[in-house]
């Protein structure tokens, strides 16, 4: 090899570095803590929406999400990416993939990742702008290798899947991938060109590269909305669940109250029929204010585990003035009930993140009765009540004359989360029906702008984004008759702090 060869080498090493270091530097900055949550997964500054790519990889859980590492709003969409050994303690790694090709140069959108011949492979939507007079945008799928977890390259033959089916429309991205036998399938969020209806759509690959339209796995009739984004196809107990976020759906009565939803169908499937029957009952996932895009993998034990977005589409971001936007849910442990209905629970890892015990006693409260001082804790509240209350649960002051209240209204066996007149986002209130009538197990996660509610082991859960303005104080609620109260409270230290 020649000098000059030698040194051309050299500056490509040098700039190949260079690169990397810069993909990894956030061009905006944080410039206020105040809401920075403790032990949820932020980008560094920026914009942070949907998670991707969530996997297990040389034993080692991964997780991206969608990124804007420029500015604090959506646009120039990027793949941030964190790890972790356990589920709680994660590390920022640098960005994973840029908009830097023709075919994603309007962003890369939302995806999945797997292990193939030992490498870590993302799938994902590369949302192409393009113009022929009309300014459009166009999705086609995309393959990107990685085979240490970190750099990843992106396939010379992208795109795998370049065209929506003859009846679709552009809107086509957001693939899920899995293995089933010896055959890769990958389920994908699509619009019915003809009818304007969300849908799904089944592909099915020997190797990833080659793939073939296998049919519509699920489609609305009307009712559940004109696009169906983020979907994931999995199994739990026998039974297959399509899990996805419609666009799209009106409000009715106590359900489908945010912008947009996520929830699911469950039926059984036949894979040599692509056969999904299902009785044709949405149920939603949260019914908190701010939760979106959920996305599972199965875990090395089995376990179905699931993250989702913690905010909601065109909300007010007070975040972001202080230079981010956004933050995940904790991770929750999926399991089925009987019934049929999805049961969540934060993953047992979670308990480590435990440090001191801040309370722990038995209480009988009648009106309202100050518990603590809260800023990242876990807390736990078994109340028995007697016939006669009218409403149980907590009150959170949170500063400036403003309240989270979170109970049961006895008078219609609703539970319910209120945000307050004085949140700076519309206040809607999100209640669902209980069956049991004497007690109420909650479960709450408070982190410094974020709640969390988890109900009667994990039947029902709430998502919300909550802005105090002073160190929020937590009360014990009970009208109309005293109820006894066992309560447990933990701080939970910084996920971010002993990660390494």
């Amino acid at each position: 090899m020649s000098l000059l060869k030698e040194k051309d080498l050299l500056l490509i090493i040098l700039l190949t570095i260079i690169f990397h270091y810069l993909r990894a530097v956030n061009c905006i900055s944080v410039t206020n803590e105040r809401y920075r949550l403790n032990y949820h997964i932020m980008a560094p500054a920026g914009w942070i929406n949907d998670p991707n790519g969530f996997s297990y990889y040389h034993g080692e859980y991964h997780l991206f999400y969608q990124h804007n590492p420029d500015n604090a709003t959506p646009g120039n969409i990027h793949w941030g990416h964190v790890k972790s050994e356990d589920l709680v303690h994660w590390k920022h790694l640098p960005i994973a993939l840029s908009p830097d090709k023709l075919y994603d140069n309007g962003g890369v959108f939302s995806g999945s990742g797997i292990v193939f011949k030992n490498s870590l492979v993302l799938m994902y939507t590369g949302n192409a702008n393009q113009s022929n007079g009309t300014y459009f945008s166009s999705q086609s799928q995309e393959l990107a290798f990685s085979s240490d977890g970190e750099r990843f390259i992106k396939y010379t033959n992208n795109p795998v899947i370049a065209f929506p089916p003859i009846d679709g429309g552009n809107a086509f991205r957001d693939p899920s991938i899995w293995q089933y036998k010896d055959m890769w399938y990958v389920i994908l969020g699509n619009q019915n060109n003809l009818t304007q209806q969300g849908r799904a759509l089944i592909y099915s690959s020997y190797n990833l590269h080659t793939w073939n339209y296998v049919g519509v796995l699920a489609e609305s009739t009307g009712n559940f909305g004109y696009m169906w984004e983020c979907p994931d196809f999995f199994e739990l107990k026998g039974r297959y669940i399509l899990l996805m976020s419609p666009q799209g759906i009106k409000a009715n009565g106590d359900d489908y109250k945010n912008l947009y939803q996520t929830g699911y169908f469950v039926g059984s499937y036949n894979y040599q029929t692509n056969n999904f029957s299902h009785n044709n009952v949405f149920i939603e996932m949260d019914h908190g204010h701010d939760f979106y895009a959920a996305q599972t993998m199965e875990a090395p034990d089995g376990q179905r585990i699931m993250i989702a977005w913690m905010d909601m589409w065109e909300s007010a971001y007070l975040e972001q003035e202080d230079g981010w936007v956004g933050a995940l849910t904790i991770p929750r442990a999926l399991t089925l009930s009987p019934s049929g209905k999805i049961l969540q629970n934060p993953v047992d890892e979670l308990r480590s993140l435990r440090t001191s015990t801040l309370l722990r006693s038995t209480i009988n409260v009648e009106g309202v009765s100050k518990l603590l001082d809260a800023r990242s804790d876990e807390i736990l509240i078994k109340a028995t009540f007697k016939s006669t209350v009218a409403r149980v649960g907590i009150q959170i002051d949170i500063g400036n004359c403003s309240n989270v209240l979170a109970y049961l209204d006895k008078s219609d066996n609703k539970f319910i989360l209120d945000r307050g007149d004085n949140d700076p986002r519309k206040t809607v209130i999100d209640v669902v029906n209980r069956d049991n009538f004497e007690t109420l197990k909650i479960r709450i996660f408070l982190d410094k702008s974020s709640i969390e509610i988890f109900l009667d082991d994990g039947g029902t859960t709430f998502s919300s984004r909550i802005y105090p303005s002073s160190t929020p104080a937590v009360y014990a609620l009970s009208e109309g008759a005293v109820t006894q109260m066992e309560v447990v409270a933990y701080e939970l230290k910084n996920i971010w702090k002993t990660s390494s």
